[in-house]
């Protein structure tokens, strides 16, 4: 599995703050700088260390970057998370299952292309291999740790290798045959993978961390979480690495 950042609002935290500012201030946002809209917010020591250790913004100013720290982790820990609606990211992912991608889907205020089974040739792949039938240690949520001696792990990773490898040499005879693939694609295995476009907004992306970041959510999906959510630390640093700390976090309004 990849994923890569095909594009992203720039500034999204000086942006969050310009926005929730905005709310409580007499003059037009537009007309003020992010010094002069943060000028009022509270800040202490720590958020200078803070700043002056992460240099996160090396453009500016230690103390507005205290400002920043403060303000941005006041409004989360208030479940004040409409500002944070305002910056939007495009992810592409490379190589998950159907399996995971019916799941990723689910989730509202999101934007989806995926590789069409209708119109792309499937003859060339194999089938994701689950991490039950590769690890002893894998912890399920229906069923606990995995209780399969390392023979047994062997024989089903085989069988279903060779199942799903079938079902994939079946699924290009029908379509060297002249079957359409929308309808040879019915043979595919939920293993097989894909690629995806999608974009969202940062509240979105925490309340999808909510959910799939979890030890109980399936082993995919938490990958992907893993995966998204080192991009989303470097694109909103204050804001991803409060909410790491503190998730699960009930997303308010």
């Amino acid at each position: 599995m990849n994923v890569e950042v095909l594009e992203s609002t720039p500034s999204a935290e000086m942006l969050v703050c310009v926005a929730a500012r905005g709310d409580y201030m007499d003059a037009w946002n537009a007309e003020k700088s992010l010094e002069e809209i943060l000028s009022t917010v509270s800040h202490d020591e720590r958020d200078i260390e803070r700043a002056n250790e992460n240099n996160q913004y090396p453009k500016m100013h230690d103390t507005t970057e205290a400002k920043l720290i403060s303000f941005i982790e006041k409004q989360l820990s208030r479940g004040h998370y409409g500002p944070w609606e305002h910056p939007q990211i495009t992810f592409s992912v490379e190589g998950v299952s159907r399996v995971t991608m019916a799941q990723i889907t689910r989730h509202r205020h999101m934007t989806f292309d995926v590789q069409s089974h209708r119109y792309v040739d499937f003859s060339d792949t194999k089938a994701i291999v689950p991490t039950s039938l590769r690890d002893p240690e894998h912890f399920s949520r229906e069923t606990g740790l995995t209780d399969l001696d390392e023979d047994e792990l062997s024989h089903w990773r085989r069988a279903y290798k060779q199942m799903t490898a079938e079902q994939l040499e079946y699924y290009e005879d029908m379509v060297d045959a002249g079957v359409p693939k929308e309808d040879a694609r019915f043979l595919l295995p939920l293993g097989t993978p894909v690629n995806m476009t999608f974009s969202g907004n940062a509240r979105t992306f925490m309340h999808v961390f909510n959910l799939r970041r979890k030890a109980s959510s399936q082993w995919e999906i938490r990958q992907l979480s893993e995966k998204l959510a080192d991009s989303l630390k470097q694109w909103m640093p204050y804001s991803f690495g409060w909410y790491e700390d503190n998730m699960p976090h009930k997303i308010g309004p």
